[in-house]
């Protein structure tokens, strides 16, 4: 990458750029699962987060979900569960000790569906009942009462993310959590809302789902993840092995990038680096935790 003699730094270069180009193409669905897999394996914030989830969780949902019928088996939904890497942990936490769990995945892609009830099923937890379903969470009717669930890193692509909440609230039973996980605009994702081709509504990001939760006049306990993405990959070769996680990041195919923008976001990820954590950028995850009253 050559350098960039200027006194202007490279987030403003790059938002000079990016007014000139076109559009990215966006992702395919197929392209989305590969290069997300790929991002993850660069990240330990998945890590970070499968424990939290299996350590904080549990307690919070100790109680009978029935107190009329203390061997009820507590009901979970996730909402964009992809290929159940972090469900299968927290399944397995929560049905601990033989105790009953209903846990339903929500996921409008196929190929990661079937990952989902791969994983959950492989447990072999006999007090561990799966189930799946492929469509948008704003069509799903749990049919019963829940007592958990949680959207990880999938409220940015609805369309109102007021409505999804509000969905949410409404099938959850008094008492039940309500659990999301969303990453703030800083550092990266300042550069996915920059870059992104998004087509109607930029993703949603943590701001806007901690407006929605104040605006309903929830209490919400928040926790603060903090991983680590490798980026030395992507600065070394973003066009050849780095280039699925610079895909991902930018929720495009960025092989038609032009060097312009190239140059000015590549200087951008290596200023988020130091000499703490050389070939590394932070990667924050916000998750909001609500009793529903």
């Amino acid at each position: 990458m050559a350098p960039i003699l200027s006194s202007t730094s490279p987030l403003d270069l790059l938002r000079e750029a990016v007014g000139g180009a076109p559009a990215l193409p966006a992702l395919s669905a197929t392209a989305y699962a590969r290069t997300h897999a790929a991002y993850e394996a660069a990240s330990d914030q998945r890590a970070q987060l499968q424990g939290w989830l299996a350590r904080e969780l549990p307690p919070l949902l100790a109680d009978p979900a029935d107190p009329t019928d203390p061997a009820a088996p507590l009901r979970v939904v996730g909402v964009g569960v992809g290929d159940g890497s972090v469900d299968a942990p927290l399944a397995a936490a929560l049905a601990a000790g033989g105790r009953r769990v209903h846990y339903t995945g929500v996921e409008p892609h196929l190929a990661s569906a079937v990952g989902f009830a791969a994983r959950l099923s492989g447990l072999g937890l006999r007090s561990l009942v799966p189930s799946l379903v492929i469509g948008n969470f704003a069509d799903h009717d749990p049919g019963h009462p829940v007592d958990l669930l949680h959207f990880v890193h999938s409220l940015y692509y609805v369309d109102d993310v007021g409505a999804a909440l509000d969905h949410a609230l409404a099938v959850l039973r008094p008492g039940g959590l309500l659990v999301t996980a969303t990453a703030p605009v800083e550092p990266l994702c300042v550069l996915t809302e920059l870059l992104g081709p998004w087509s109607g509504h930029r993703p949603w990001f943590a701001h806007d789902v901690r407006a929605e939760l104040d605006r309903r006049g929830l209490d919400v306990r928040t926790e603060h993840l903090v991983g680590r993405l490798d980026v030395r990959d992507v600065l070394a070769d973003p066009q050849g092995r780095g280039a699925a996680v610079l895909d991902f990041l930018i929720g495009a195919d960025t092989s038609a990038m032009p060097p312009e923008v190239r140059e000015p976001l590549l200087a951008q990820l290596l200023s988020l680096t130091d000499a703490e954590h050389p070939g590394s950028v932070p990667h924050p995850l916000d998750i909001a935790v609500v009793r529903v009253p």
